[in-house]
């Protein structure tokens, strides 16, 4: 795969991962989100105020898109 192909996936899986969570959002979820690895793409959220049921939340709203999904806790500062 050509790298501008692996690029454009991986923009397109977080495009699809934004819209999925857009609920969680909505009632507050602050969170980054980057992805890695061409067609077998890691997703990377680091999520601010992470607790157990915001990660399971997480994980059920975004099961079943492709990707694996490595989800962390960031500082709750807005610059972090």
């Amino acid at each position: 795969m050509d790298q501008d192909l692996a690029r454009r996936h991986m923009e397109g899986m977080c495009s699809a991962a934004d819209n999925l969570l857009r609920q969680l959002v909505s009632e507050g979820l602050d969170y980054t989100l980057t992805a890695s690895g061409g067609t077998a793409t890691t997703l990377h959220l680091r999520v601010r105020g992470l607790t157990p049921e915001t990660e399971e939340r997480i994980t059920q709203c975004l099961n079943g898109i492709g990707a694996t999904l490595q989800i962390e806790g960031a500082e709750d500062r807005k610059d972090a």
